[in-house]
């Protein structure tokens, strides 16, 4: 029952994909790279970086030919942060959909909303184990370097909205830096 619950958001945000794919006849692609996640100060002071990785699938729609295009994501992210004294270890379920703009085809810069659903948690270092948010909302921006056959270079920036913890102000900020593969 539990994975099928967390499996849900996952499921719906597949087939918004694939309802976009009679749409549009853009492309699809594929990203992968490493996280540089922390979190806003709160009750526990500064963060320390953790190191995780992303791995998601994406669909690129035209509004504007080769100018403008609407970006629906789908990918899995491991983020959290560390203390002086406990680790944080988050894995969720994202889906950013961001509006993306070429620039003479070879730089494109991206933002938009993006929405997280936590799949699992992890506390090492502790004996409490503290009450996470299961959905977060966030804002991402970024650009990409784009080489021609399809491959580029990104980075990007995200910033939450939501609480990582209930009842605490920290806030996952994450750094992205990875490749794409546009097919």
């Amino acid at each position: 029952m539990k994975i099928m619950k967390l499996a849900k958001p996952f499921l719906i945000a597949i087939l918004f994909l694939l309802a976009a794919n009679v749409a549009t006849a853009q492309g699809w692609g594929v990203r992968a790279g490493v996280n540089l996640a922390s979190a806003s100060n709160g009750s526990f002071g500064k963060t320390d970086i953790r190191t995780g990785g992303y791995l998601g699938v994406y669909k690129e729609m035209t509004i504007i030919s080769k100018l403008l295009f609407i970006q629906p994501e789908v990918q899995f992210s491991k983020q959290g942060f560390n203390t002086k004294t406990t680790d944080f270890d988050l894995d969720y379920i994202q889906v950013p959909v961001l509006a993306k703009v070429y620039l003479a085809k070879v730089v494109s810069f991206e933002t938009g909303p993006q929405f997280g659903f936590k799949i699992s948690d992890k506390v090492s270092g502790s004996n409490n184990n503290p009450d996470f948010n299961t959905f977060d909302t966030a804002w991402a921006g970024g650009f990409s370097f784009n080489f021609p056959m399809g491959l580029a270079i990104n980075a990007r920036y995200i910033t939450s909205f939501t609480d990582v913890i209930k009842y605490d102000s920290h806030k996952s900020q994450v750094i992205q830096l990875g490749a794409s593969f546009t097919f």
